[in-house]
């Protein structure tokens, strides 16, 4: 009797795992978009949980796998008012340019994705941030939670400059051109 019932809840959580579905990404807390600026007088930490989105995926083919997630630059908070009024009026210019987004081409990975088990991708997409598209390779960790959920982080460096983001290189501040980027997604099935 429990080898019949451990062959039903093997075949079952294969079979739960077995097709594509569809996962929403949804503005939570737990869904987390930070930022780091190191510069010559502060560095600082800025984030947002505003962020949405969704991820179309099939664990025994994740190669097929698509991926788009859309940040609020609006709501990005570095904890200070006045510095975070000159991130979205002088850099950002989040009035024009509201949202970055992030829309996967291909997913490089391995065969087949089991659940509970960390699985390290690489997901190539078009990033838009401040109306300038560039192709861009992240790493991604992808977990797959019986539950139904996919738990995904990424650490990546944005390279201001390249999408028309001037930032301040003078006598007085310093900024380092490259920001890292930590994505701490949570998307759940449809």
């Amino acid at each position: 009797m429990l080898k019949k019932l451990a062959l039903s809840f093997a075949f079952f959580s294969t079979a739960a795992f077995a097709d594509s579905r569809t996962y929403e990404i949804r503005p939570d807390a737990k869904n987390i978009a930070e930022f780091h600026a190191e510069d010559s007088y502060d560095a600082f930490d800025g984030k947002t949980h505003k962020i949405t989105g969704g991820i179309v995926a099939d664990p025994a083919n994740p190669s097929a796998a698509s991926v788009e997630v859309t940040i609020d630059m609006a709501s990005l908070d570095t904890g200070n008012k006045l510095r975070n009024r000159e991130m979205k009026e002088l850099y950002l210019d989040t009035e024009k340019h509201p949202t970055a987004k992030f829309k996967s081409v291909s997913v490089s990975a391995p065969a087949s994705i089991a659940p509970s088990a960390p699985t390290d991708v690489k997901v190539t997409g078009d990033f838009t941030l401040h109306g300038v598209t560039k192709r861009l390779t992240i790493p991604v960790r992808v977990v797959l939670i019986p539950d139904g959920r996919i738990h995904a982080t990424s650490s990546f460096s944005v390279h201001m400059p390249d999408f028309g983001i001037d930032v301040p290189q003078n006598i007085l501040v310093t900024v380092n051109n490259d920001v890292p980027v930590r994505l701490d997604l949570w998307a759940s099935a449809k």
